[in-house]
């Protein structure tokens, strides 16, 4: 079975740099496969980052993982259509800077547009957010992140990619919730 997990968020959130990261953990635990691709612009802003996990057994079933990020930069919008086609679950990477809050909200609406366009409910697919930056001392309290930035009520993660923290945490979660939707769906 594939999955698709894709991580999203506003620019400069640090999607790319969980998804480095994350690449690099596991390719410490010998789980990733290839290379770290990364495209990026003229301006070094990151198009998507493309990522493939070698097959990972779990009870006897076996899973492949695409893992991808969107660009932030809304005048990519056309590029996030794209990626999030065919998504089996979400990473919503959340800048924690206080002056972010209102761009974090917009990102997360527009990708609910996209994936209604495409016949997805963003409150149905499996989400997991996680809260970035919180070694900023302007990082907004996740309390009151929580009503504008998960409105899914569902698991978050704090985390700080740069330093590896909250990186594989968000990961597992969102690998459980796909694993879990599916099994409810009968097709595990």
């Amino acid at each position: 079975m594939k999955l698709k997990i894709v991580y999203f968020g506003a620019s400069l959130a640090g999607k790319s740099t969980t998804v480095k990261k994350l690449y690099e953990l596991l390719k410490v635990k010998g789980i990733a496969k290839g290379e770290f691709v990364s495209m990026e612009t003229d301006e070094k802003r990151t198009l998507f980052v493309e990522m493939f996990l070698s097959s990972i057994t779990i009870d006897g079933q076996t899973f492949e993982m695409k893992i991808l990020t969107t660009p932030g930069q809304f005048r990519l919008h056309p590029l996030r259509k794209a990626i999030v086609q065919g998504v089996d679950g979400l990473v919503f990477v959340v800048d924690s800077h206080r002056e972010r809050e209102k761009i974090n909200f917009l990102v997360m609406r527009e990708t609910a547009a996209v994936l209604k366009e495409q016949g997805f409910d963003l409150y149905k697919l499996p989400v997991v957010v996680q809260y970035n930056k919180r070694d900023l001392p302007e990082a907004l309290p996740v309390d009151e992140l929580e009503p504008v930035c998960n409105p899914w009520g569902t698991r978050f993660v704090e985390s700080v990619a740069t330093e590896g923290i909250g990186v594989l945490e968000s990961f597992s979660s969102i690998v459980k919730k796909v694993l879990s939707n599916y099994a409810e769906k009968g097709s595990v």
